[in-house]
């Protein structure tokens, strides 16, 4: 069970600052409303480049937005199995301190806030809101879903992004992203959106030392397995684990996504704070 007390007073503290009045530095080019075209500099963001009307000048020429007060923004938990583990604390612990710390600040800030909880596909949907009420129905709804024998769907969640969300916002994704597919396009959403994942990781699925005999359950698909692990087989498993996060990380810096580690044994809202700061 979360203890939403504890996240509220170390959201009100710590990030709750951060978000407010700061939508220019920390929300770089969100929130933003079509204004004007102008020709295109080599300080412009290709993102912006309008390509009908470069097509038809044959000049290159971008959209110039200005800042809206009012942010949409979507938190997308992605409630994969894998979420299970962990050993200060589970990582579904610390996601759901991630998405209940970022609902009290988007709420108290008075943007539009949405709530998406995704595995194959949207499992609940909470349409864009200001109420306060948000935060509980949230924490309630994480208190509740089921994550066993959930993994993600990356192509379902990148057509859902596309086609589902209209207005330009704010997309933070949170889960440990054990299973990302980088075939599934998410970067055609940054075209579109300004996305931010939340990567929750246990330092030990990253730095494996246990030696012996265990028995381990795959949380995705609920079935045991009896393992026998050795120092070669840590040194490969580790070795694959960092290959793993350096090909994620080139995927999502190519495709212009922030993202932010947060360990479960560590401060949660102080991994937010880095997050949205970047």
């Amino acid at each position: 069970m979360i203890d939403k007390k504890s996240i509220l007073l170390q959201t009100k503290k710590k990030l709750f600052s951060t978000l407010t009045g700061e939508h220019n530095s920390i929300f770089s080019g969100s929130g933003l409303e079509f204004k004007q075209l102008r020709q295109y500099t080599t300080n412009d963001d290709i993102r912006h480049i309008n390509w009908k009307k470069t097509s038809k000048s044959l000049e290159p020429s971008v959209n110039i937005f200005e800042e809206s007060r009012q942010l949409d923004i979507v938190l997308v938990y992605l409630n994969s199995g894998s979420l299970y583990f962990g050993t200060k604390k589970s990582k579904k612990t610390t996601a759901s301190e991630i998405l209940i710390s970022l609902s009290e600040a988007v709420v108290l800030n008075k943007d539009l806030l949405t709530s998406i909880f995704f595995s194959k596909d949207v499992d609940i949907f909470y349409k864009a809101t200001k109420d306060k009420s948000i935060v509980d129905i949230n924490l309630e709804t994480i208190n509740n879903i089921k994550t066993l024998k959930n993994e993600i769907d990356y192509n379902s969640l990148t057509n859902y992004l596309l086609h589902k969300i209209k207005k330009k916002s704010l997309i933070f994704l949170i889960g440990d992203f054990l299973d990302f597919d980088e075939n599934s396009f998410l970067s055609k959403v940054s075209y579109k959106h300004e996305i931010y994942c939340a990567i929750v990781r246990d330092k030990m699925e990253e730095n494996l030392s246990m030696l012996g005999e265990f028995d381990f359950i795959d949380t995705n698909t609920n079935i045991s397995k009896s393992i026998s692990l050795d120092k070669n087989s840590i040194k490969k498993y580790n070795k694959a684990m960092k290959e793993y996060d350096d090909s994620l990380f080139k995927y999502l810096n190519n495709s212009k996504i922030k993202y932010q580690k947060i360990y479960t044994h560590l401060n949660s809202v102080d991994g937010v704070k880095a997050l949205v700061k970047k």
